[in-house]
């Protein structure tokens, strides 16, 4: 019974070209997964202030005109400034009885900015009394686990990873870029909405807003406002759950992974045309190793299954070592690049493992081309060419 064609002989005999190859494909396995794991950081990184903390706190402005207020109805500034802030407390006396409402509140907010690898996203948080504070933390879920709670004004408990992120530490001056010697940090907290709060100074602040503490179910401010009998134009400026979370879709999904794809796309490109060109020239190199098995009695089907076995050894050596190689860089990016960066990251991600394997399936599928074309002119020893 006539025997298989062993694939290893090739890859014993040409240790030095096939190493070459299995270290390219590793590299470029190793590249484009890394690429996906740094861009998306940004993205995990991201989801706690575009999706997780909008479900615990929204953020109003809404004109006088929504309210109902018109100032063409009064004679003066002072009574229509007035009417505004009747309007106002009626709005948010109306929004604290709406069922999932913690609270409402009319307060100063000041401007914090979270760094991405990638992109960079601003926010705002609500500048309370000292004896607001505590509720808010509770409705937050942030615990103090470094300093101390407010006690005067101007005084900032940050979130650790915005800390580190801002590369900022306790008795430092919060965004001080923006602010100056304004707000000192006092306190650090551990929480999953990124929270960040702090007591006013004098009237220095990014605007005022109504602060409102939601459960998720009742996270659209749209519908609380329309619950109430109030229906917001686009003139009013609301900081939602909706809202984030569009932003979120537009700004960072789309915007990701129309990069990763294209990253991927140009990568394949050149590793296809690298790989062909290699192949084509091994190949040429074993036109006479090829036409001896058709000569002795193997089949052109035989040497097409030894050829397929090679590739296959190959690139399952190449995906073995890269994912191995993958796995070491991340993890010391984890450890000591992105965790004091105050970034969120996590190591799998199936679907962009699925895309880097089947665009390494289309590399083998463009490799038939090449490989069908030298099967057919396989011809036997008689046939050669001296």
């Amino acid at each position: 019974m006539k025997s298989k064609l062993s694939a290893l002989k090739f890859v014993r005999n040409n240790k030095k070209q096939v190493w070459v190859m299995i270290v390219a494909l590793s590299l470029t396995f190793m590249t484009m997964y890394i690429v996906n794991f740094l861009f998306l950081t940004t993205k995990e990184s991201f989801k706690a202030l575009f999706l997780e903390q909008p479900k615990r706190v929204a953020y109003l402005d809404i004109t006088p005109a929504t309210m109902g207020v018109e100032k063409d109805n009064y004679t003066s500034d002072d009574e229509y400034s007035v009417a505004i802030d009747k309007a106002r407390d009626n709005m948010i006396a109306d929004i604290k009885k709406h069922e999932g409402i913690r609270d409402a509140v009319l307060t100063q907010t000041i401007y914090a900015s979270y760094q991405g690898i990638i992109g960079q996203v601003g926010y705002d948080f609500p500048l309370l009394s000292k004896e607001q504070i505590p509720e808010f933390l509770n409705h937050m879920g942030a615990k103090l686990i470094e300093g101390r709670m407010p006690e005067g004004d101007g005084e900032i408990l940050v979130d650790e990873k915005v800390l580190k992120n801002k590369k900022m530490e306790v008795g430092g001056y919060f965004n001080e870029s923006s602010y100056g010697h304004t707000f000192k940090v006092v306190g650090v907290l551990a929480s999953d909405y990124m929270t960040c709060v702090g007591t006013p100074m004098g009237y220095t602040n990014s605007g005022w807003y109504i602060v409102v503490l939601c459960d998720e179910a009742n996270a659209d401010m749209t519908k609380v406002l329309k619950d109430i009998g109030i229906t917001p134009t686009e003139y009013d400026t609301m900081y939602d759950c909706v809202d984030w979370a569009d932003m979120y879709e537009e700004l960072v999904t789309k915007q990701l992974d129309a990069a990763l794809l294209a990253i991927l796309i140009v990568v394949v490109i050149f590793l296809a045309i690298s790989i062909l060109v290699a192949y084509v020239s091994f190949m040429r190199s074993r036109v006479n190793e090829y036409c001896l098995y058709t000569s002795i009695g193997f089949g052109r089907k035989d040497v097409y299954g030894m050829i397929m076995r090679e590739i296959v050894l190959i690139f399952g050596i190449s995906i073995i070592l890269g994912g191995i190689v993958t796995v070491i860089i991340m993890i010391y990016l984890g450890s000591f690049v992105l965790e004091p960066m105050g970034l969120i990251y996590k190591y799998f991600y199936p679907e962009h493992l699925l895309r880097i394997l089947a665009a390494f399936v289309a590399i083998v599928g463009a490799l038939q081309i090449p490989i069908s074309v030298t099967i057919n002119n396989i011809k036997t020893i008689d046939m050669i060419e001296e």
